[in-house]
């Protein structure tokens, strides 16, 4: 839902994503709720949860994805992991810790997080801030039990105005992106040893440009 996915391998970059949102924290549900609204809508209807799942949310920003699903599934246990504090205080002030909810400050590379210990692991509206993207996916599946789902909603390259945002993000904010086609997030599915569930493009509103990437991670035999 957020972006907030860089890593330690790129601290310039870290710094730069944290300062930036620590200034939209406050508003950030409110400026962008028609964006989120769209993304996470669709993300949430291709997770077929029965409601005692164990969720990992990557960027989970202020955690909305969270609290979307909790709504529905109140027995859902819910981690999320941002770098941004400011945002993580939103997360835990809309929906407070307790023994089934976590908000983690860092990253994949930076949390304690035991392999196969999640059902669910999803990275939102983040993934094209990742340096290491084929790296993610493949910690994020190392992360979920056999069977469990890897969820990516993201900006998709196949949109040419989001294509466009790439070099203009570069040139007015100093971050680097990298935005994927479709086709490329599910090589990344595939390189991981994800079978792919979903996949399908969409448009959170007019403008944004998205694409859904559901994976699961193969049953042991």
């Amino acid at each position: 839902m957020i972006e907030h996915a860089a890593t330690q391998r790129d601290p310039q970059q870290a710094r730069r994503v944290v300062r930036h949102y620590a200034q939209l924290a406050p508003a950030y549900d409110q400026r962008w709720d028609r964006y989120t609204r769209g993304s996470l809508g669709r993300l949430a209807a291709r997770l077929p949860l029965e409601g005692d799942e164990r969720l990992l949310d990557l960027a989970c920003g202020t955690g909305r994805l969270g609290r979307l699903l909790r709504q529905a599934q109140p027995r859902l246990d819910v981690t999320g992991v941002d770098l941004s504090p400011d945002m993580l205080a939103v997360a835990r002030a809309e929906l407070p810790e307790d023994e089934r909810t976590r908000w983690l400050e860092g990253t994949l590379e930076t949390v304690n997080l035991a392999d196969a210990s999640f059902d669910v692991a999803t990275c939102n509206n983040a993934f094209h801030l990742l340096p290491d993207q084929a790296g993610a996916l493949q910690r994020m599946a190392a992360l979920v039990r056999p069977g469990g789902r890897v969820a990516i909603v993201d900006w998709c390259r196949d949109y040419p105005q989001i294509g466009a945002l790439q070099l203009l993000a570069r040139l007015g904010f100093g971050q680097r992106r990298r935005i994927l086609s479709q086709a490329e997030l599910a090589a990344l599915f595939e390189a991981a040893g994800l079978e792919i569930v979903t996949s399908e493009r969409f448009r959170a509103t007019p403008f944004w440009g998205m694409t859904c990437l559901v994976g699961r991670r193969p049953p042991v035999p």
